[in-house]
């Protein structure tokens, strides 16, 4: 196939050495807390049975026995927000010396084209994974997933699990009279007796001020000195190039074992464009190993069958639906992907939320 002389001069006075792009895959620290599922439905529910912990109680001998009677389940049903992002195919640069000029793409044009429009795809992809990175992080501090349009998702949070430090010297930003390792004792008291927990071992996730306090704290520092019976193992951070997470070590609170985590990433506000820390710097956020939470995808709409045997919208389950459409009107070509992603904790009230100072 025959190529323009643009295409002809390009060929033989350029070459493309590399290629910079400052949109990297985005750090999912937080998933980890809330693996993945998928639903073939529009609406997602969860039911929650609470047993608390009686014991039995002994009775007599040929007398009647003691009747339980359960409580009934709670159902919740959540519609999840609905994401669809789009660009237009012939804004690729490539396009403009192919299907731009009237000319079918040869090979290595083709290959470029499908690079670019893929290269276009991921950096949408992208952008949800980081809005539901970001309902995560709500649930782990308020309980509240902030919607643009729709109703905000409220969890309803007990207000015993989302505590602030008022008084002066308890403050995170007081190392000499601050006890970081008793609010951490104290949360996971609450986690064991209100949120039913059965673990002993917590992951704390702390903002970025709260860590660099938690370390300068003076009984923290008299703790990590003990030489005989360790009590805090503060090591070398070891980085999860992955997840974003970073592994700061252990400490002992009371009965309970805490590991130490810090979680840096962050997203453009879509308001005001700031850089924007997922966890806010004077959080702590800890939860239980037998924490559970998952991440829904309810179905995408999308177009099934063909113009030969007639065409109807159907609900499709996944967690991304990609596709295309041109614009007879607007003369486009667009890719367009949906997702339907709610963050849901199911076990709401095994979630404590310190912030370290008002």
């Amino acid at each position: 196939m025959s190529i323009t002389l643009n295409q002809h001069r390009a060929g033989m006075t350029q070459a493309l050495v590399a290629t910079f792009k400052d949109n990297v895959a985005p750090k999912e620290g937080l998933a980890a807390f809330f693996p993945m599922k998928t639903s073939r439905t529009k609406a997602i529910s969860i039911e929650v049975e609470r047993h608390g912990r009686k014991i039995a109680v002994d009775v007599a001998r040929c007398t009647d026995p003691i009747r339980n009677v359960f409580s009934k389940s709670t159902e919740k049903i959540f519609v999840p927000p609905y994401f669809h992002e789009s660009f237009d195919f012939t804004a690729c640069q490539r396009y403009d010396v192919t299907f731009g000029t009237g000319n079918a793409p040869g090979e290595i044009d083709a290959t470029m084209l499908m690079q670019d429009a893929m290269g276009r795809v991921v950096d949408l992809k992208n952008k949800v994974i980081r809005a539901i990175e970001l309902q995560r992080s709500q649930v782990l501090q308020t309980g509240v997933v902030v919607l643009k349009n729709g109703d905000n998702v409220d969890y309803n949070r007990k207000a015993g699990s989302m505590v602030v430090k008022t008084v002066a010297g308890e403050k995170w930003t007081v190392p000499a009279t601050a006890d970081p390792v008793k609010d951490l004792r104290l949360g996971c008291e609450f986690i064991r007796t209100e949120g039913k927990s059965g673990g002993n071992v917590f992951n704390a996730i702390l903002g970025q001020s709260a860590l660099i306090n938690f370390l300068a704290n003076a009984k923290v520092q008299a703790e990590a000195d003990i030489k005989n019976i360790s009590r805090v193992s503060l090591n070398m951070p070891q980085f999860d190039n992955v997840t974003g997470l970073v592994l700061h070590g252990q400490v002992s609170a009371g009965e309970f074992i805490v590991n130490l985590w810090s979680y840096n990433e962050s997203y453009d506000h879509p308001t005001t464009g700031v850089d924007t820390k997922y966890i806010t710097a004077d959080n702590v956020i800890l939860l239980p190993d037998d924490f559970k939470g998952f991440t829904m995808h309810a179905a995408v709409d999308a177009v099934m069958g063909d113009a030969k045997t007639g065409q109807y919208i159907a609900p499709v389950e996944a967690e991304f639906l990609v596709y295309d459409v041109i614009d007879q009107v607007k003369r486009s070509w667009n890719f367009m992907l949906d997702s339907a992603p709610l963050v849901v904790p199911v076990s709401v009230d095994r979630i404590y939320t310190l912030q370290t100072t008002s």
